[in-house]
């Protein structure tokens, strides 16, 4: 976790003052070698605040994936997930597809079409069971 900005902003003041990062390390408890970087990062940029994580872009599908996505799904809706993948050239799994059709908001097909049962309903229907006679 980084710290505050006021206590940046006086380690900062105390190493002016004092010029070594040994003393101002134990003047506030923390360590030499973070006081040092803290005074780097403000020659650097000229701000003492904490640099923002960048995190590297891991995304299989590019935005020209997901506009060919968009019109895949525009020209033949009732593709599966797995047929999008495969039109994609399987350059990503079908559960990133799902989320990047989720994300455009699309509509999906959630299944390939199953022939109708020939036999009908098979469960029992819902109501009451047993005789009038035996409820109270």
């Amino acid at each position: 976790m980084a710290y505050p900005m006021e206590f940046r902003i006086a380690v900062a003041a105390s190493y002016d003052e004092h010029g070594s990062s040994i003393e101002v390390a134990e003047l506030f408890h923390c360590s030499e070698a973070w006081v040092r970087r803290l005074i780097q990062r403000r020659e650097a940029t000229g701000s003492l605040r904490p640099l923002t994580p960048r995190r590297p872009d891991t995304r299989k599908l590019d935005d020209d994936d997901l506009v060919r996505l968009r019109g895949l799904n525009a020209e033949r809706p009732d593709m599966t997930l797995g047929e999008l993948a495969e039109a994609l050239g399987h350059k990503a799994s079908v559960p990133t597809v799902w989320r990047a059709t989720r994300a455009l908001g699309l509509p999906l097909k959630k299944r390939r079409r199953t022939p109708a049962s020939r036999t009908g309903p098979t469960s029992k229907r819902r109501g009451t069971t047993g005789s009038p006679g035996s409820r109270r």
